[in-house]
């Protein structure tokens, strides 16, 4: 698969669908094509913000091919020069405290299994490598988010269904739904449609059941609306979290001082429980 995108995030994620479509073809199982989808969508993010600052003008290719034993995408484009290789180790006290840098790049070694960078001619060339036989009894050949199987991998656009006075009975509870793809170029939706929510709610409850893939564009929102609601005493919340969606945020650290529920009764609980502290101490 051979394909030449504009530097939009847009492109971006047609680039990734069609990932996913040539990876179904050659018979990848979900799990390992939503790992790829993963590190493309980051790699080629990066492209597109930093290298290209989102030029759409320019152009970048991304290739991909299924060998006996692995399934191996390249990415080239002529921005300046840059090793995602030769980066350091994502800081997992910063991703705890809600700093979002370096958080693709962890994703995106997590997802593969081998990154090889070489500049050839004014040209950065990244090779990605995710092994389709494992190799037995080392780290690098596990796997890792495949071994959770979400129940479909293909990008979606991203449905958001906001209602306010939410679960637990209380004013200023609001639940936002998610639907689809949670991804580079649908965030900004979502950060734009949670502003107005910030000024008034003292919880939002993000129902993730329906969240098909998400990238480290969508932890992001979620990082900056925890850290909103956490300034006013207020919380973030996540209910009914998919496996392969659980995955992406035990990679960066994100689940630690989280609340994460597994169901809407549990919530409504400690929802509840929050509501009656509150009218205590008024």
């Amino acid at each position: 698969m051979n394909l030449d995108l504009r530097a939009t995030p847009e492109e971006v994620m047609r680039g990734v669908e069609a990932l996913q479509q040539f990876a179904a073809a050659q018979q990848i199982p979900d799990g390992t094509i939503f790992d790829l989808a993963l590190a493309l969508e980051e790699c080629a993010s990066n492209v597109v913000h930093h290298a290209f600052k989102r030029d759409g003008q320019r152009t970048f290719r991304i290739a991909a091919e299924r060998t006996h034993d692995a399934f191996i995408i390249e990415v080239r484009d002529d921005g300046p020069a840059f090793d995602p290789s030769a980066a350091p180790p994502l800081d997992a006290q910063l991703a705890d405290d809600g700093a979002s840098g370096g958080w693709g790049l962890a994703l995106m070694r997590r997802a593969v299994d081998d990154i090889h960078y070489r500049r050839e001619a004014g040209t950065n060339v990244l090779r990605l490598v995710k092994r389709l036989v494992p190799a037995c009894g080392t780290e690098a050949g596990r796997s890792r988010a495949s071994d959770r199987q979400p129940e479909r991998s293909h990008v979606m656009p991203l449905d958001i269904r906001i209602q306010k006075d939410g679960p637990g009975g209380g004013a200023g509870v609001v639940t936002v739904t998610l639907i689809g793809s949670l991804d580079t170029a649908t965030a900004p939706s979502l950060e734009a449609q949670l502003a107005p929510l910030l000024q008034s709610a003292t919880d939002i409850v993000f129902n993730l059941a329906q969240l098909t893939f998400i990238s480290s564009a969508g932890l992001r929102v979620f990082a900056m609306t925890r850290k909103a609601l956490k300034e006013r005493g207020g919380q973030a919340s996540f209910v009914q979290m998919p496996p392969h969606i659980q995955d992406v945020f035990e990679i960066i650290k994100a689940l630690p001082g989280v609340a994460v529920f597994k169901d809407v009764a549990e919530l409504d609980r400690y929802l509840a429980a929050r509501q009656r502290v509150r009218l205590e101490g008024e």
